[in-house]
């Protein structure tokens, strides 16, 4: 694309928003909002597929770092040994992720994880208002709550190996409140009295159910005049300045297309020869069925790698990174480690039904989004790679798309480019 001059696209234009989970329903919100035509295109129902089915339902404002941190090497390298870590890689897998690992380990050492952290931080910041004016304006406020978020530690040394986090937190103007274990009692008191310390994250929400959110936002778009195509997209290809979609035989015309696919967004990239190495990551819950009343607020089990969320379809207790591709079938081993952590922590849920899910995370190896043009058209853009964070993400993120679309803010959105794979 070098020698291109990039333009504004008018109001009018024709846009195909290819992924119909949280990013791409809020994307095709958001610009139909700003008059452009919209077709969303998803293989299933909004929602249906992906993460956005079955998160944990939470809306991060302080969600500034990256996973590949400074000595990243040897703490995986010991979790991958530990059965009961939050970190797995399926041996079937370590070939196939062998480069992506590279690029992670990569990404913890000096200055590529001082510009992770400034990008997340940037992305961060606000994000919770941000959710909550979009969610407004789509009528959707209502699925939204401010609710703080305690982090909990099981020992006084894991306590204090956070507090650098903590601090780096306030130095941004993240608010937290630390806690004993009395207060957590107090706070909580259907927990196991195993947590030595707490800290209450402030700058949180939670849904009522993240299926939900992306059904609401979907209704919103098509009030707008946003079209749906149930209907797997097997390319793009540039025409010009235009770009055609190709999806079940068929092939159509548009002023535009963005990539908001999630893991399946890969294919799509290869397609127009540009690196996009997002990478499966399987992420597993447990829901229990009306027991959402046994917390009362967001639980971040912090030496567990754990959440335990409340949600409408009932008390989900969810996390873990299981690096395993889209192919490989689910590990049942990782339910049943999942299911001993609820009797450890919550007593009461002991043996009580739960049903079981696993989502693929759109992953980045450098924890930041690509939220970009392509860089092979000027009418290909991408928002792609939110990890966990695609919920707390994604209000800011449909913005920005807007603003590349119509106002070609590349330049501003600079750390967040695909080009940094290049």
């Amino acid at each position: 694309m070098n020698g291109t001059r990039l333009r504004p696209l008018p109001r009018g234009s024709s846009i195909a928003v290819i992924g119909a989970g949280i990013i791409g329903t809020s994307a095709a919100f958001a610009l139909a909002e700003r008059g452009y035509k919209v077709t969303l295109y998803d293989r299933a129902e909004p929602g249906r597929t992906g993460p956005s089915w079955g998160n944990a339902g939470h809306v991060v404002g302080s969600g500034i770092f990256p996973l590949a941190e400074p000595g990243i090497a040897w703490s995986g390298l010991k979790m991958l040994l530990d059965p009961d870590a939050p970190l797995k890689v399926p041996p079937a897998y370590y070939a196939a992720i062998a480069p992506w690992l590279w690029r992670f380990w990569q990404s913890s050492r000096g200055d590529a994880y001082a510009r992770s952290l400034a990008a997340l931080t940037a992305l961060s910041l606000g994000s919770v208002d941000e959710t909550e004016d979009l969610w407004a304006r789509a009528g959707i406020g209502a699925l939204m709550r401010r609710d703080p978020a305690l982090y909990l530690y099981e020992s006084d040394q894991s306590y204090q190996m956070s507090l650098g986090h903590w601090d780096q937190r306030g130095e941004v103007g993240l608010r937290s409140t630390h806690l004993d274990a009395r207060d957590i009692a107090e706070l909580e008191p259907n927990l196991a009295p195993i947590f030595a310390r707490g800290v209450v994250s402030h700058e949180w929400g939670i849904v009522t159910d993240p299926f939900e959110v992306v059904t609401g936002l979907f209704l919103a778009g098509q009030a707008r005049g946003v079209l749906h195509e149930r209907a797997k997209v097997d390319a793009i290809a540039p025409q010009g300045d235009l770009v055609t979609v190709t999806a079940n035989g068929g092939a159509r015309t548009f002023d535009a297309a963005l990539v908001a696919a999630g893991v399946w967004s890969k294919t799509l990239a290869q397609s127009l020869g540009e690196p996009l190495p997002v990478e499966a990551e399987r992420g597993y819950n447990l829901t229990y069925p009306g027991r959402a009343g046994l917390v009362g607020r967001p639980l971040v089990l912090a030496d567990r790698g754990v959440v335990v969320t409340g949600l409408e379809p009932g008390l989900r207790l969810g996390g873990w990174t299981e690096l395993g591709g889209i192919d490989l079938p689910p590990n049942p081993s990782r339910w049943k480690r999942m299911r001993a952590i609820t009797d450890a922590v919550l007593p009461d849920l002991e043996g009580a039904p739960a049903s079981e899910w696993m989502g693929h995370r759109p992953s980045m190896p450098d924890s930041v989004p690509v939220i970009s043009r392509s860089g092979q058209s000027p009418a290909v853009f991408y928002a792609v790679g939110h990890g966990h964070y695609g919920l707390s993400q994604s209000a800011r993120t449909a913005r920005m798309i807007v603003e590349l679309v119509s106002e070609a803010a590349d330049a501003q959105h600079a750390p967040f480019g695909i080009g940094r794979f290049a």
